[in-house]
């Protein structure tokens, strides 16, 4: 199984191109998923592979434009914050087309439903319609999902349920954009209800509504951990994985459960942090590789 992996949490400070040189040795990793940040994406990471592909990423982008503008996002209910992320993604786009036009193959470019709360299917629909429409080339556009709000609790995200965002994707290729598609993310699904079912739940109803078009696998835990508070998005290895903290929900077992569910896909990843700063590029690398063997073999 061939793997495209979001990296850039656990690159170091320094010494960058040797990490992502020593990334190139992982046999199973064929692309990085490359983030958009609130006003532009980071170049081609020197030192990585010249032949891998790319999925680009919007969420660093939008969850920075959200603290500034609390309307900003593509299912907003506000006109003003709706045009906003359409222009943002029109420089998503543009970057995806930079990419495209320096030999990069970008497989993907994964958008979300924001903003936190409030979010309405209907506007997020409309809003990727219009983009759909912009020029793409064989680029995929997918719904990565992000938790939806729940009763009791402060959301990590708070955007659309998967189940509107299936439906969306459903009804947009019914109009003919065939492109269109669904991603899980396990942890953000995860952390939606603090259960380890909802990820299979969400594989499940995607891959059944034929709209299911990626997985990534990225860790979470229901305890507080030098990553953070618990059931923080901060891209938690595996527990297996040397270093993951033990409360790390995310194993092996989960692993070969989604991949079971999900079946064959296009797109088929993880993303994780590292967090101390003095493990060395080596080091780094060598953490990748224990997660690739969990989700690569």
């Amino acid at each position: 199984m061939s793997l495209i992996v979001g990296a850039y949490p656990a690159q170091p400070v320094e010494l960058r191109e040797q990490f992502y040189r020593g990334l190139s040795a992982i046999s199973p990793i064929r692309g990085l998923e490359l983030p958009y940040g609130p006003y532009g994406g980071t170049g081609w990471p020197a030192g990585a592979p010249e032949g891998w592909s790319a999925v680009v990423t919007a969420i660093p982008g939008t969850t920075q434009r959200l603290v500034t503008n609390r309307a900003f996002g593509l299912a907003s209910a506000d006109a003003a914050g709706r045009r906003e992320a359409l222009d943002f993604t029109s420089g998503v786009r543009d970057y995806v087309l930079r990419l495209r036009d320096a030999g990069h193959v970008v497989e993907a470019v994964e958008l979300h439903s924001a903003p936190t709360g409030g979010a309405s299917a209907h506007w997020f629909e409309e809003s990727l319609k219009e983009l759909l429409e912009w020029e793409w080339g064989s680029t995929r556009v997918l719904i990565e999902h992000c938790d939806a709000p729940r009763p009791g609790a402060s959301p990590e995200k708070g955007f659309l349920a998967f189940a509107e965002e299936v439906d969306i994707a459903v009804s947009l290729r019914a109009q003919g954009w065939e492109r269109m598609g669904v991603t899980v993310n396990w942890a953000r699904s995860v952390i939606e209800s603090g259960n380890p079912n909802t990820a299979v739940e969400h594989l499940a109803l995607g891959r059944d509504a034929g709209v299911l078009e990626g997985l990534v696998f990225s860790g979470c835990s229901a305890e507080e951990t030098g990553f953070g508070y618990a059931w923080i998005d901060a891209h938690l290895p595996a527990v297996e994985v040397e270093g993951a903290p033990p409360s790390s929900v995310l194993n092996r077992r989960e692993i070969d459960r989604c991949l079971a569910t999900a079946g064959p896909l296009p797109i088929i990843g993880f993303k994780i942090g590292l967090g101390p700063q003095e493990l060395s590029p080596s080091e780094r690398v060598e953490r990748i590789r224990q997660m690739s063997v969990l989700v690569g073999e």
